[in-house]
């Protein structure tokens, strides 16, 4: 339903690397934030990986272990990607690839977008520079500060978890906006997902379609995966965008939440209807103003990612 660039891989959050493996000697004068700064990682960080409770006192003289920076971003899979090969690649494990993709099945399917980490070593957990003993924080019940550039879908993804779970434990109506400094409840990762498919198959039913389109356009937006939020703010399952939901809201008169599973579905299949019938029953033009739009098709025509979007959804279509 957004604008894609046409690349194999977006980073989505990146922390400048800047760490030296021989990590750092507290000079007197430092301040915890003014060396976390030089290396362009959090103070939380910083202070975790070498067991500091208290952020403002460091001694003189001591050594730091510098935490590796790392890089959330979506990877496009190509014909031919294995999780194996890719593991290789990312130096992760396939457990941990499968863990920050909760709906990645027996196949990869070309076209489809893969969550991934890069710095953040075999189990998807942040890793340090040699010489640390740092491991990964315990998701279950831990606390975590909302750090510059940080976005709830990085979080999320951080600690196993979701958008729509870390919402709703933190109270956060609108999951797209997250302040600087803000404590936030990490839940308990997630050890599964919930199969989206029937829920599409319900709603495809009610608003009289055929059920193998959107399952079609909810894999090719996001692998079936409601924690997927895109760089341009698209939400969930069926990449809702928030203006496109407030639309579809004044339509239905009604409160659907996008970062809700089953209201995404909801919005995101009834949007889909509104086209088909829009279009005259044209899948085609249907499926091309999801992503793109209408009133970009009708200015412009077809963007060269757009055709490709349509070819790989009708393709789709019969393997859903």
């Amino acid at each position: 339903m957004s604008f894609r660039l046409s690349i194999v891989w977006l980073l989505v959050l990146v922390l400048p690397a800047n760490a030296q493996a021989a990590g750092y000697i507290v000079q007197p004068g430092d301040t915890l934030a003014a060396i976390a700064q030089r290396y362009h990682v959090s103070v939380r960080a910083l202070a975790h990986i070498n067991g500091i409770s208290n952020v403002n006192l460091v001694q003189a003289g001591r050594r730091l272990a510098i935490p590796v920076p790392v890089r959330h971003f979506r990877y496009l899979v190509q014909w031919g990607d294995t999780l194996t090969a890719i593991a290789t690649r990312f130096h992760l494990s396939i457990s941990a690839i499968r863990s920050m993709n909760p709906s990645v099945g027996a196949y990869l399917l070309a076209g489809s977008t893969l969550a991934l980490c890069s710095g953040c070593g075999a189990s998807g957990g942040y890793t340090a520079q040699a010489g640390s003993s740092y491991h990964a924080p315990s998701v279950s019940g831990a606390r975590y500060v909302v750090q510059p550039g940080d976005s709830l879908t990085a979080i999320a993804v951080r600690y196993g978890t979701t958008v729509s779970a870390l919402a709703a434990a933190n109270n956060i109506a609108t999951p797209d906006r997250v302040v600087i400094g803000t404590v936030l409840t990490v839940p308990a990762a997630s050890t599964g997902f919930i199969d989206a498919r029937p829920i599409i198959q319900r709603y495809a039913t009610y608003y009289g379609l055929d059920p193998t389109l959107p399952l079609a356009v909810a894999w090719e937006e996001s692998g079936y995966n409601q924690s997927v939020v895109s760089p341009t703010g698209a939400v969930g399952v069926m990449q809702v965008e928030p203006y496109t939901a407030d639309h579809i809201n004044d339509l239905l008169g009604t409160h659907l939440n996008i970062y809700n599973l089953d209201d995404n579905i909801h919005a995101g299949v009834y949007w889909l209807s509104v086209l088909v019938r829009y279009y005259g029953g044209n899948q085609r033009l249907a499926i091309a103003a999801y992503y793109q739009g209408t009133r970009s098709i009708a200015r412009v025509g077809f963007f060269k990612d757009t055709v490709q979007y349509v070819a790989n959804v009708l393709a789709l279509e019969s393997r859903v």
